[in-house]
């Protein structure tokens, strides 16, 4: 069983550490950038930071969001090991569509994003 919530300040390390690569292709270089773009966007846009816990209590999945004026940019979208943790992938998309369904600008979404968007539950 995966539940979705509002990411915490207690969090940013563990998604940090799941997007790491995404920035960078040394892992501790990427961790560092990781960290401050998710604390950044915690303290800028707290209620489109998103986490998915599984029964343990563990964080599987992430996403990020990031509406702007001119522009809704879906920053981060992290599931660990996809294929085992597909519900939580699910959340996430649903999530993503309730949060895109009103909005009037453009969609930017990051190329690893994407990638993860298309793999289908």
């Amino acid at each position: 069983m995966f539940r979705i919530r509002n990411m915490k300040v207690e969090d940013v390390e563990a998604v940090a550490r799941m997007v790491a690569l995404d920035h960078s292709s040394d892992y501790e270089e990427g961790f560092r950038t990781a960290y401050a773009h998710t604390l950044d966007h915690l303290k800028i846009v707290p209620k489109h930071c998103y986490v998915v816990e599984n029964e343990d209590g563990g964080i599987v999945a992430a996403m990020i969001l990031h509406p702007q004026e001119e522009v809704f940019e879906i920053e981060d979208f992290q599931v660990k090991e996809i294929q085992q943790n597909r519900e939580a992938l699910a959340l996430l998309k649903a999530k993503l569509m309730a949060c895109v369904e009103n909005v009037k600008t453009e969609v930017l979404c990051c190329p690893y994003a994407l990638k993860r968007l298309m793999t289908t539950p």
